[in-house]
């Protein structure tokens, strides 16, 4: 008798962004550090000279710094690693690029673009004390999906402003943003505020490097044809349908070798007009997987699967 898997899909909402608050229990060191070197603004040290005034006209304009130059190694390595393995566990990505930590003080922006090359998912971690802010503006701003298919979808009885167009994400104190880098997006301009220590304050990246990880008994070795040949599966019952992007999967094998539990991670799989793949098209693709070797335990495996344009 085989064994049906069950099929879960964590935080499908809204395919194009998700939001964790509380996301770093040490927050406090990190912001701790930074209010530490910047507080005395007459106390010329060489640790202060550190800002890239980045300004594209009509495009960018942002002061930046690499957080791992600012931050000491005691505060940011451990973070770095709390980031690092909540995007394995997650989103099946191995790595991230090296983040930035910049600071929005009056008239600093970033107008709509998109990061396609950089990574499969872009992170902001917040480092604002939101709830005290002085300042207007200042949000993450993400493209609703409406509006890449907005055409497709316009009726003659309603109109359109900027809130049912992009999505306006509050970078609240310890919070984590992830979102889609092919939806376009931006950061509302920052009113308000001149102090540095006031800022709209963020470190920032992409999750990268997208590949198999394994935990639990079984080894690479021993799964590799078996999993090769369920995610090719999945390709070609993909391959028919016009969805591109990455599908994150985490399967739970028992000693048996049988699959009891498929969790769908993330389903970043869109057509040419935004549209996303929808759970029930999904799931007869990814509920046959192949039985495994027996083992003296469980295993699990995370399995990230790259769907291109055909």
């Amino acid at each position: 008798m085989t064994l049906t898997p069950t099929i879960l899909f964590r935080n499908q909402k809204n395919n194009s962004f998700e939001t964790h608050d509380g996301f770093y229990p040490e927050v406090n060191q990190l912001r701790s550090e930074f209010d530490e070197r910047f507080g005395n603004p007459y106390q010329a040290t060489s640790n202060r000279f550190c800002w890239d005034y980045w300004s594209i006209p009509d495009q960018y304009r942002l002061l930046r710094t690499p957080a791992e130059d600012l931050f000491s190694k005691t505060s940011f390595a451990p973070f770095l690693n709390h980031l690092l393995s909540w995007g394995r566990r997650n989103l099946g990505c191995q790595m991230i690029s090296h983040p930035w930590l910049s600071a929005y003080t009056d008239g600093c922006y970033q107008n709509l673009h998109s990061d396609v090359p950089h990574g499969p998912f872009s992170f902001v971690y917040s480092l604002t004390r939101w709830k005290k802010r002085s300042f207007r503006g200042g949000e993450t701003l993400v493209t609703q999906p409406r509006l890449l298919r907005y055409f497709s979808e316009i009726t003659h009885e309603a109109s359109h402003e900027e809130k049912d167009l992009l999505t306006r994400i509050p970078p609240e104190f310890n919070r984590l943003i992830v979102f889609d880098p092919r939806y376009p997006h931006g950061v509302k301009t920052v009113q308000g505020v001149d102090s540095i220590l006031d800022s709209r304050l963020v470190i920032h990246g992409w999750f990268t490097e997208p590949r198999p990880m394994l935990e639990g008994t079984l080894s690479f070795r021993q799964i590799l044809k078996p999993m090769d040949a369920y995610a090719s599966s999945i390709i070609q019952a993909l391959s028919t349908l016009p969805y591109f992007g990455l599908l994150s999967l985490r399967l739970e094998i028992n000693s048996r070798g049988e699959v009891g539990k498929i969790e769908v991670l993330s389903a970043h799989l869109l057509d040419e007009m935004g549209a996303t793949l929808s759970k029930a098209k999904l799931k007869p693709a990814v509920m046959h997987p192949p039985l495994f070797p027996k083992s003296s335990g469980k295993t699990w495996l995370t399995l990230p699967i790259d769907i291109r344009k055909t």
